[in-house]
């Protein structure tokens, strides 16, 4: 029953349904003094009144409880309704507290759940505005019943001093759950912060820290992932292994530091131009590079097969070759090798790049500054220079 009354595909509403639920038993539960006090003639009303009095807030709450589950309240700033449930409530506890004679302080204990149940999502000036309308509301029930009717000698000295406990237990426990809001939200921003943190400390952990591209270790990451996607739903992606030309002589003639500037420039140059092409739909998916070891490359191309994949690394081969790479040596001029391979249905990720790394392997050793790819295993090369 309970679970045609509090949707499962709709956590945050089904949240609010059970806070909702839990007025239904605070009501039920004020019942346990209140016929106590009617049977020994304590309240001023009998129990047909009581029933009446706790089927009207049965009815309310029910009101509540139907606009929140049909999603009414969604767009509200308080889709709770929490604020319309507590005062709705305030006005019943002065009701109840009105029948009341003898029993009177131990009703007063209503107000205290009142603010307790503000705990769900009151703000600290909420509280603040419950605090005052409670005690404003208990001091307007004793004058209008001083007005109103013929109370009994010395009664007005108990009333007063009855207030003046409530007004001291209403402000302390504003205050106090004031402080426990305060704490909480203070737990969800530094829990916020502390997600925040954790997602820089993974992308930084993913990153080269020389170049900004993605790190061996999260390469290999998302070849699994593209494989698994490969697999599941027949969907062709590609690979090359690019490694830059005569990258030593770089550091020997101009030290490491110009080497350094070199593989930023030449990673900065890449991602853009990677970004264009495919812009212009040349690539089927955003491809993405990442730093493989030293001066040399991994691109992946999501579903994008053998000879499209080549053609793209080919146009990128090209404008490196003809871009200078601004450095503190001046502007160098680059050229880099590649070898393509497409993922065969069933192929470990240890193979597809064995067989790239075959045609990077090949197009170095015939002059370098070209791009070969392989077919598939059994027919290992192909060239595009």
């Amino acid at each position: 029953m309970l679970s045609h009354l509090i949707p499962a595909d709709d956590p945050v509403r089904g949240m609010l349904l059970r806070r909702q639920l839990l007025g239904h038993l605070t009501y039920l539960m004020f019942l346990v003094p209140v016929l106590p006090a009617l049977w020994w003639g304590w309240l001023h009303t009998d129990a047909i009144g009581v029933a009446a009095l706790f089927t009207v807030g049965i009815v309310i709450n029910v009101t509540y409880f139907l606009l929140i589950r049909t999603g009414m309240t969604r767009r509200l700033k308080d889709p709770a309704l929490l604020q319309p449930q507590i005062y709705t409530a305030l006005v019943m506890a002065l009701a109840v507290i009105h029948a009341t004679d003898e029993a009177r302080g131990v009703m007063l204990m209503l107000f205290v759940s009142l603010q307790l149940f503000g705990l769900f999502g009151l703000s600290r000036r909420q509280f603040k505005v419950l605090a005052l309308a409670i005690i404003s509301g208990y001091a307007g029930l004793v004058a209008l019943e001083f007005w109103w009717l013929r109370p009994r000698e010395g009664a007005l000295r108990e009333e007063m001093l009855r207030l003046l406990a409530l007004a001291m237990i209403t402000v302390w426990m504003a205050f106090v759950c004031s402080q426990i809001v305060g704490m909480r939200r203070a737990l969800a921003r530094r829990k916020w912060e502390l997600k925040l943190a954790l997602a820089r400390l993974e992308e930084s952990a993913a990153r080269d820290e020389l170049t900004g591209l993605h790190n061996r270790r999260h390469l290999m990451s998302l070849l699994g992932n593209e494989l698994a996607r490969a697999a599941r739903c027949e969907a062709p992606f590609s690979v090359a292994l690019i490694d830059l030309d005569f990258f030593k002589q770089v550091n020997d003639r101009h030290g490491h530091q110009v080497g350094d500037e070199l593989l930023q420039g030449f990673s900065t140059f890449a991602q853009g131009q990677l970004r264009a092409l495919d812009r212009v739909g040349i690539l089927a998916d955003e491809p993405t590079v990442g730093r493989y070891g030293g001066e040399e490359f991994l691109l992946i191309l999501p579903h994008t097969e053998h000879e499209s994949a080549l053609a793209c690394v080919e146009r990128l081969r090209a404008s490196v070759a003809s871009h200078a790479i601004a450095t503190s040596a001046g502007p160098l001029g680059t050229s880099f090798s590649a070898g393509v391979a497409q993922y065969e249905p069933g192929e470990s990720i240890a193979s597809l790049l064995r067989r790239a790394d075959t045609a990077l392997y090949r197009a170095k050793h015939d002059g370098r500054n070209r791009a070969y790819g392989t077919v598939d295993s059994a027919q290992p090369l192909g060239s595009n220079t």
